[in-house]
């Protein structure tokens, strides 16, 4: 299983002058730095919930349906919340077979892929295919990221600027145990 970003965010959650404000921070000098601790607090809120933000496209890249779903019928995408479904294809890299209309995808939080009524999982033809998902995920545009989201985000961008160059494994700790409590209840759970 493997996830490419095929149209990265257009934006990001946190506007600079935000993230600025937030981090107590005056001048210019630091503009640069602060928009890429934008972007890597971003892409860590992301990777610890697995959420996406703010809209963008994804590809989840599958050798063969994983353990489970033809049991449970239903296959919950990696990166929630779904917005809608793009493209299902069989491919070999060179040629591919576009299945699309063979799926439907039941967006939200908890985006659920499944075939369509009466339909069965379509398989790789040999070991040289494998499955393609493309879908959009995200909250939207940056004012539509939930609020405690953001500020997780500020958190990590203020910890950045406050402790840039530190090796404080103490601060990183406690900055840690503060994000787990703000992004535990966008973790999902799985059984």
């Amino acid at each position: 299983m493997h996830i490419t970003t095929l149209t990265p965010p257009s934006g990001e959650p946190l506007s600079l002058a935000d993230a600025k404000a937030f981090a107590r921070v005056g001048s210019d000098h630091d503009d640069a730095l602060i928009g890429q601790l934008i972007a890597a607090a971003r892409a860590r809120v992301e990777t610890e919930t697995g959420l996406a933000l703010v809209t963008q496209s994804l590809r989840l890249t599958l050798q063969d349906w994983p353990i489970g779903v033809l049991e449970q019928g239903v296959m919950r995408l990696p990166r929630r919340p779904a917005q809608g479904l793009t493209a299902v294809r069989l491919t070999d890299g060179v040629e591919a077979t576009l299945i699309t209309d063979q799926f439907q995808l039941t967006p939200g939080l908890s985006p659920q892929l499944k075939p369509q009524s009466g339909l069965a999982w379509p398989w790789p033809h040999s070991v040289h295919q494998w499955i393609e998902i493309d879908w959009v995920a995200g909250f939207g545009a940056a004012e539509t990221v939930p609020e405690d989201l953001v500020h997780a985000v500020k958190r990590i961008v203020a910890f950045g600027v406050e402790h840039q160059g530190s090796r404080d494994w103490r601060a990183h700790e406690a900055l840690t145990t503060e994000l787990d409590e703000w992004l535990q209840p966008w973790r999902e759970v799985r059984i």
